[in-house]
């Protein structure tokens, strides 16, 4: 166990005391901007667990990381490296847990995840009530949709956006009246209720974009057929399609083309794919032992990075933000089926989606405004190695060939799925966490992020002031500001104050990486108050010396940390991201900025702290390591 004492020198330095034993959990991603995001964009690959992940990074590269082997009860991740784009996000577990999960016992618990191969499969969530948490922040019985057991209708994340004055969508690869987009959505106690759904999509006024599979003229190989209305009803397709709605509506391979390409000018599109259920997935051919793609995909039919690509580009010209869902919805259709081809080929085309939209944050918005989520609902078809039951067994596979895995199952499964994030608001994510897992680390409930959005980061101020009531003394006071002096010559100076939080930080929580061991933990804050009457701003440094445990030590460069700024609403701004010498950083054997202020806003009180991260060798001797963490505030000239 490691931890952090505090004390303040006489010097207005910050000394700190840290501890390090045997104990670590792993470092995180670098986390951007800590402001609320302007947008938001959901990104939900239906039934990906981590070993879908790992099924389709094994056929890409050879290798993985989150493959998982060892006894019931001694399970190991081991250490791969990444391999899609979202594997350098923000990471953390989250559970998937329904009313009817928790009714039968089963909260996520660690112990029986890992140490009962069979208790993943009683009473799994389906997508309905584990995209109604994710969409509301609250838990609903299988089958529902935002709607809670009393029959309340539940406000989902594309509801606030509108309420917030943002625009809102969903984009799926599978019917747009499915579970999963419907959960962003509308409301109904019955998934299965398909044309009702559809029809509340297509009237509800805050949604602005609306895409996926359900055509009714077409198949599932995208071939024309007679009109089969089981996702839309057909007085709605023909009021959407004639132009009789204030949707414009597509549904060509080559207007979604359009779309992405901007050259469609719109700020409310319905388009529906001509596919009958899924884009690709379910299309004619026999896939079983093939290569992903040897089997003819459906030509006339858009990918789901095409139709991510155009929502984009319709949403974000709401100057106020926008919320977006999209939907990989058939990897989850491919783990039911128990495909291993057509799951790579579809989370292939999920994956390609990540990418179109992190392209298109980073050339049409930015990190410091925009959180894109990257995750999953639950995990479908108990994808592992294929010696799993009762013990947990490698997935492995060379690149370019399919990978020796096990399907265990034809359902949902319990087990903890990835949370990958990055951009605004990313802190406020990762100090939410509920429950540490003993392969998965840290982790947090489907209910955690929504609710973090209602309840702080997009809580709307009307601005709107009450009224004195009858009978109260109003109150009226003229304040002059610091350095007026009611406009003598000698105005008061002001002054730069550091001061330091009472507590102890401690590291702990011992991650065993493979060629490190790895800890976390948390400084307590430092405040900085400035209330001079002219200055250029200030800075925040930190460094600590070696960690020594008797003849042991510890080099300061294997400490490193992650600034933050506590309150989001201030302005100053938290220092970088400080990795150890182990992840190639020079960690904090020398000074590193902790946050600084310029003369704009540097004003006021700003309080100041870090995560604390230390990677060491696997061969460092156990033992209590204690050095000093050193802070100290300069002001700017």
């Amino acid at each position: 166990m490691s931890k952090i004492y505090l004390q303040r020198a006489a010097t207005g330095v910050l000394a700190a005391a840290v501890v390090a034993g045997a104990g670590v959990a792993p470092a995180h991603a670098d986390q951007n901007n800590p402001e609320a995001p302007k947008n938001v964009i959901v990104m939900i690959g239906d039934g990906m667990g981590y070993n879908h992940v790992v099924n389709t990074n094994l056929y890409e590269t050879g290798q993985s990381q989150y493959i998982t082997s060892g006894d019931a009860g001694d399970v190991t991740e081991h250490d791969g490296d990444p391999v899609q784009v979202y594997e350098n996000f923000n990471h953390l577990g989250l559970t998937t847990t329904s009313l009817d999960t928790l009714a039968a016992g089963k909260e996520y618990d660690s112990a029986g995840a890992w140490g009962d191969f069979d208790w993943a499969k009683d009473t799994p969530t389906d997508s309905a009530a584990a995209g109604t948490a994710m969409a509301t922040g609250t838990k609903v019985n299988n089958g529902a949709l935002n709607v809670d057991p009393e029959g309340n209708e539940l406000k989902t994340m594309s509801e606030l956006a509108h309420e917030t004055g943002r625009s809102a969508g969903v984009v799926s690869s599978v019917q747009y009246s499915h579970a999963t987009p419907a959960s962003y959505a509308v409301s109904n106690p019955d998934r299965n209720a398909y044309t009702a759904i559809g029809d509340s999509m297509v009237n509800a006024e805050y949604l602005d974009v609306v895409m996926g599979a359900g055509h009714p003229g077409y198949d599932d190989s995208g071939q024309e057929k007679a009109a089969d209305y089981q996702f839309i009803a057909e007085d709605t397709f023909n009021s959407v399609s004639n132009g009789d709605t204030d949707w414009d509506y597509v549904e060509s391979k080559g207007d979604f083309e359009a779309l992405a390409n901007g050259e469609i000018e719109t700020d409310k599109v319905f388009g529906l794919a001509q596919a009958e259920t899924t884009l690709q997935q379910a299309r004619e051919g026999d896939s079983e032992g093939t290569l992903p793609g040897e089997v003819a995909y459906n030509d006339n039919v858009p990918d789901l990075p095409t139709m991510s690509e155009g929502a984009l580009n319709v949403l974000g010209q709401d100057e106020e933000g926008f919320h977006l869902m999209i939907e990989g919805g058939a990897i989850d259709w491919t783990g039911h089926a128990n495909e291993t081809t057509r799951n790579i080929e579809e989370t292939q085309d999920f994956n390609k989606s990540v990418e179109s939209v992190v392209n298109w944050v980073e050339e049409n918005s930015s990190w410091d405004e925009t959180l894109l989520v990257v995750t999953a609902d639950h995990e479908t078809g108990y994808l592992g190695g294929a010696e799993d039951d009762p013990g947990f067994t490698e997935m492995y596979g060379d690149q370019g060939e399919l990978p020796t895995v096990g399907w265990f199952s034809g359902n949902h499964t319990n087990h903890l799925v990835p949370y990958f994030f990055k951009g605004a608001g990313s802190d406020a994510i990762m100090n939410s966490t509920v429950g540490e897992d003993d392969v998965r680390g840290s982790y947090i409930d489907n209910t955690t992020v929504a609710n973090l959005f209602k309840d702080e980061l997009w809580v709307e101020d009307d601005g709107s002031e009450e009224p004195p009531a009858e009978g109260d003394i109003p109150v009226e006071a003229e304040i002059q500001g610091l350095g007026n002096d009611n406009g003598g010559e000698n105005p008061d100076p002001g002054s730069l104050v550091l001061s330091v939080s009472d507590g102890s930080a401690a590291l702990g929580n011992q991650r065993n990486a493979g060629d490190r061991l790895r800890m976390t933990g948390e400084m307590p804050s430092v405040a900085v108050t400035d209330t001079r009457n002219e200055a250029n701003g200030w800075s925040v440094a930190g460094q600590s010396s070696d960690l020594t445990a008797g003849d042991e030590s510890v080099t300061a460069d294997h400490l490193g940390w992650v600034p933050s700024v506590v309150d989001e609403e201030q302005n100053p701004i938290p220092g970088g991201t400080v990795a150890g010498t182990l992840a190639g950083g020079e960690g904090l054997s020398a000074p590193q900025t902790l946050g600084q202020a310029d003369a704009e806003n540097r004003m006021g009180s700003t309080e100041l702290a870090a995560d604390l991260n230390l990677e060491v060798p696997v061969d460092t001797e156990a033992g209590t390591y204690e050095g000093a963490l050193s802070v100290s505030l300069f002001p700017v000239d």
